[in-house]
């Protein structure tokens, strides 16, 4: 009888995932909130290579329905505090429904516009973008308006996965998001590959910056083109 049982089992579930998983579709999609396993980041290497760290004010954006959001909330915990910025509101009322549920009171949302985060804080120690500095249309404007937010000395982190190490063309190569922070008046500070496949930038407003690694100039290709760094003014 039991045999039975489980040859059934088997056989609904082989039905199920010939129905569900036809080409081109992935039980990833199933999940809730399960989009985000497809990046594949670790997340605690990533935040400590960042410098997450309890009390922070950290400032998010793009944070969508929370990926990297909540275990950043855990890690902040009760005394600090994560402003999660997206221009979705759909995404940000997602947001909001997963951090009741997890009982994490520490996660403000925060609707932002395309040039600008709007964060409602001039005090932020760090800003992390994950997964979704590649899609922004008006990178150099967009940072130049975050420095408003920023308090003395903060950094700016971009995690993304990385073109060098096989991820599709529509993300950006370490040498273009570079050029875009030094037009919007960053110095890079951190350059990090080694992580899940992405590549991790941080980044400190220019004179406030303290190197933590090898110069910028050897982060990008031999040959590749210098441009002249025209510094946008903060609006």
């Amino acid at each position: 009888m039991r045999s039975a049982v489980r040859v059934g089992l088997v056989a609904l579930a082989s039905l199920f995932l010939g129905v569900v998983l036809a080409p081109g579709r992935s039980l990833v999609a199933l999940l809730p909130f399960g989009a985000g396993l497809q990046w594949n980041l670790d997340i605690d290497r990533a935040m400590d290579t960042i410098g997450v760290a309890p009390g922070m004010v950290v400032g998010e954006a793009g944070a969508g329905d929370g990926y990297f959001t909540i275990p950043m909330a855990r890690r902040v915990g009760a005394t600090g505090v994560v402003l999660a910025n997206d221009i979705d509101r759909r995404a940000l009322a997602s947001l909001e429904r997963r951090s009741t549920r997890e009982h994490l009171a520490n996660i403000q949302t925060v609707v932002g516009g395309v040039d600008d985060p709007m964060f409602p804080r001039q005090d932020l120690q760090l800003v992390v973008i994950v997964h979704a500095f590649h899609d922004f249309s008006r990178p150099v404007e967009w940072l130049v308006n975050l420095r408003k937010y920023l308090r003395q000395g903060a950094s700016v982190a971009i995690i993304d996965r990385n073109p060098a190490q096989g991820a599709e063309s529509h993300f950006l190569p370490r040498e273009r998001i570079v050029e875009y922070a030094r037009e919007a008046g960053y110095e890079p500070v951190k350059s990090v590959d080694d992580i899940s496949a992405h590549l991790i930038l941080v980044f400190r407003v220019r004179g406030t910056a303290v190197s933590d690694g090898p110069s910028p100039e050897q982060w990008l290709p031999a040959g590749h083109p210098r441009r002249p760094i025209r510094t946008l003014a903060v609006s």
